[in-house]
Formats: C-alpha cells, structure tokens, sequence
C-alpha cells in the first residue's frame, strides 16, 4: 500500500478506534478527543511502517500506547493489553456489542414509556420469564389478549428505537401552579392539585390530547410514576380520556396569558396608580382629621393605610357586588355534589414581591379585622392570626388582661406585633375605627374606590378576549366565567407601580398600617 491508501485505510477504522476508546473511557467526550488523538498520530507516523503485514498491529499498539498514556494522567492502573496479532474483526465485534448495549438502552427507555397493561407484560414475559398461559392465569386476561399485548409491545417499542425521542420542555422546565378557586373547595383537591406530577400531567395534556407515552415524552417521567396521578385527576375531572387520549379538563392561566393581558392593559393600569396617588396625595390630611385610633402614623404608614382601603373596596367588596361571586346557584356542580369553579394559575419563575393576602376575621357583634398583607413589607401577618388572638384584640379595647391565660396570648400578640406595650398599657398596634369614623372615611374613600372598580370592569372584556386565546375549545365557557378572577391579581401590577416609583415605600418596625379594626359601637 502506498500512503494515500494506508491513510484511507486508517480513516476507514476511525469508528472502530472511537468505539474502543469508549469501551475504555466510558465518556463519550474524552473518547472523541483520544480518539482524534490516535488517529493524528497515525497519519503521522504511519509512513514509518515497513511491512503491510504488521499495518493492524502497528494501528492497535499506536492506540495502545496513546490509551496508557491518558490512564497514567488520570492515575487509572487497570487498562487493557493488545495483542498484537490480534485480528480486525475483534475490533468489529466489539463495535457491534457497544451497537446493541446502545440499542438496550434505547429498548429499556421505550419500555418504561409503555402503559401499565402492556409493560405489565412485557415485563413478565421477557424479564420474569413467565409463559403466555402463567401471565393468562396472573393478569386474569385470555392467552389472545396476552399475545396481542406482547405483539402490540413490540411494534411500539421497535418503532420508539428507530426513532429519534425528543423530551419535551416540561421535562427541564416545569410548571409550578397555585389553585384558584370560588365555592366549595374539597381538602381532598388540595392534596391532588399540589402534586407537581400532577400539575404537569396536567399542563402535557392541555393544548393537545395525549396518550400516556406521550405525556411521558413530555415531561421526562416513566409512565410507571405517571399511572397514580392520571388515575386521580380522571377520578376528579380534571382530566378527560377518550380511546387511551388525555385532556385536560381545568382551565390554566398561564404565564403568557398574564403578560398579554398585562401588555393589553398597561396604560389604564398606570392610570389607576395615579388616580390612587392623586387621591392619597390630596385627601391624607382629611383622612387624619377623622381622628381614628391609628390617624397619628407615619407619613408612609398612612399611604400604606389608605392604598389598603382602596383596594379592599374596589377589588373586592364593589367588585363582588358588580359581578354573580355570590351566586352559588349558578356554580357548576361536580361529581361529589360540590358547588365551586376551580383553575390553576402558573408561578412566575421570579418571586414576586407585590403578591398580597387578604383575611377577614368577622365577630359581627363586636367588630371586623381586615389583614392585608404584602410580600414587600416582610413577614406576612395574616397567617398568625387565630381565633384567641381576634378575641383578645377586640378586648383590648376595653380592658387589660388578668389571668395567666390572658397575659399568655398578649405576650403572643406582642410577638407578633399585633400589640404593643405602652404606659397605659397594651395596646394595639394597628388601626381601630369606629361606626362614626368609618362613615366619616368612607366619605372621602368610597367615591374613588368605585371609579377604580369602574375601570377595573372596564379591562373585563379584554381579559375574557385574551383568555379564550390561550385556552382550549372546549373550556372557553369556563374560561369566561373565571376571568374576573384574573381582575384581582392586577393589585400586583398597580402595587409595582405605586413602589416603583419610590411614592410608596416597604413598610418598616411600628404599626401594622395594613390592618384595620372596624368596631361595631
């Protein structure tokens, strides 16, 4: 051979010599860079060999050589001797082996995607080696059934090898969601709507049907963990099947939906902000002269106080009045005679500290709390207030505790801040309004709370528009019904606005200006 040839030859064993140097390496990286290695090497000194007869000896000693080398750097001592009279085909067998480990895998994969009645016995048939008649007797299915299941198998997983698999987004971005609902709200849809597994079952199914391989394929899980989570959302309904395809039957706000419907909205969002700053800016000093306990705070505390009314006012007491919220008759009903609607609304990647809580805790004879949090302002305040706290607070107004169990739960509202110690005694540590001064305020707030909810009604139709683009045919219905419950969100928008703009400022250490006592004297 003349050296054009020898050098053919050794570009034509290039696959062998990749193929061994993963058998050794294991990493298909550093397999590729030995690789490349070897064969510089060869083209090198490939025009030194004298006798065509040693010119595979000379090939696999030259990557010998190249391969311990590599093995002393990585402090490896177990590496494998060459023979140098070792034949070629050694060397293609060995390919054809790392072929079919390749191949098994692809097999194992497709297996795990099969649903449970075919890799039910698949398994017993190749893994447990059971007969056609043992997995008859064991599955309670004819021998029939069992050998179209086994042939069915085949096809599927002899088509899913020769095909190239793509995991969808879900399976490296997940979705996360929070539950939205208005009704009755069963515990056990809790437990079944948190599961991450179960969300994004959910989310594979959404725009398009699947069947489970699919689902599987989407978000990265064997269906073996799938078949659990598929069952209960079909018990529940909130996923449909038809022949062997899911789709979901609850109605998800995602994301993109809101960033529409925020860009939709923008500019009368800003407006809202400063109808809001106008109205603070222009009436703070009337608000203070109703002389409520509480009136005397901080400048920004009495921003925070007032911003707070407005939005319980126009987000919800006038919304709920505009909109049916309260008629339950008109809820649809599901399978265990639960009246409610029910959605799920995507997690924003990002923490956002605009999100608010809102708690009303009502003792109708005596007075009403109202909790208004803000993740701005730190540690929320609503979920550490209970019934023994409610009560005591209300008993402030009038006397100081006395028993051991009294002064146990003021020192747990002090903790909390809910109140403070002072010469008179304690005392709370927001503010207290009475009936009187409650008309009074509601006075100068009421009319601008309404213009807000008028604008907000005024977004509705381009939020039930934006919604039936972004959810399937046959929950548009649904869709539409929901879509006041997408107006209350925007508070958030209308807070980064207020906060952004350095108007409003997070509220620091003293009185909990977001959450307000009405008394009934």
């Amino acid at each position: 051979m003349n050296l054009d040839e020898r050098r053919e030859k050794i570009a034509q064993m290039s696959k062998s010599i990749f193929q061994y140097c993963l058998s050794q390496t294991s990493s298909y990286q550093e397999s590729e860079d030995l690789s490349q290695e070897i064969l510089l090497t060869l083209c090198e000194s490939i025009e030194n060999l004298r006798d065509d007869k040693a010119f595979y000896a000379f090939i696999w000693r030259t990557a010998d050589n190249i391969l311990k080398g590599w093995y002393r750097k990585k402090d490896k001592r177990n590496y494998a001797e060459l023979d140098d009279n070792l034949p070629d085909n050694s060397w293609e067998r060995l390919a054809e082996q790392m072929q079919t480990n390749e191949q098994l895998t692809c097999i194992t994969r497709e297996l795990a995607r099969l649903n449970s009645n075919y890799r039910r016995v698949m398994v017993a048939y190749y893994i447990d080696s059971l007969s056609v008649a043992e997995i008859s007797a064991r599955f309670s299915l004819t021998q029939s059934m069992v050998k179209y299941l086994l042939f069915q198998s085949r096809n599927r997983i002899r088509k899913g090898v020769i095909m190239k698999k793509v995991f969808g987004e879900l399976s490296y971005r997940p979705v996360e969601f929070w539950v939205g609902s208005w009704g009755k709200f069963k515990p056990e849809y809790r437990h079944i709507c948190m599961s991450r597994i179960n969300q994004n079952i959910v989310m594979a199914c959404y725009y398009e049907k699947q069947i489970e391989e699919q689902i599987s394929l989407q978000t990265g899980v064997p269906t073996a963990y799938l078949e659990n989570g598929i069952k209960e959302l079909l018990e529940h309904e909130f996923l449909l099947e038809k022949n062997g395809y899911y789709h979901s039957n609850i109605v998800i706000v995602t994301q993109k939906m809101k960033a529409e419907i925020y860009e939709k909205h923008r500019d009368s969002i800003r407006e809202t902000a400063e109808l809001i700053r106008d109205f603070v800016d222009r009436s703070m000093d009337a608000v203070r002269a109703v002389g409520f306990y509480g009136s005397d705070m901080p400048h920004n505390s009495m921003k925070w106080f007032m911003v707070s009314q407005l939005f319980h006012l126009a987000y919800i007491d006038f919304l709920q009045e505009k909109l049916p919220f309260g008629d339950w008759e008109s809820y649809p009903e599901d399978q265990f005679g639960q009246k409610g609607y029910h959605w799920f609304s995507e997690k924003s990647e990002h923490e956002d500290i605009y999100m608010f809580r809102t708690s009303t805790r009502d003792d109708s004879k005596k007075a009403v709390i109202l909790l208004w949090d803000v993740d701005v302002n730190g540690e929320p305040v609503c979920t550490r207030m209970n019934r023994m706290h409610e009560t005591m607070l209300i008993n402030l107004l009038t006397a100081q505790p006395e028993s051991e169990s009294d002064k146990l739960i003021c020192t747990e509202l002090l903790e909390h801040h809910f109140a403070v110690k002072t010469n008179a005694g304690i005392q709370l540590n927001f503010p207290c309004i009475n009936s009187e001064q409650s008309q009074k305020l509601g006075e100068l707030i009421v009319p601008v709370a309404q213009e807000i909810c008028s604008q907000v009604l005024a977004r509705l139709n381009g939020i039930k528009h934006i919604m039936a683009g972004h959810t399937p045919k046959h929950l548009h219905d649904y869709a539409e019904k929901i879509a006041p419950g997408e107006m209350t969100p925007e508070i958030c928008d209308v807070m980064r606005e207020l906060c952004e703009s350095r108007w409003l400022l997070p509220l620091t250490r003293g009185m909990l200006a977001t959450t307000v006592m009405l008394r009934a004297d």
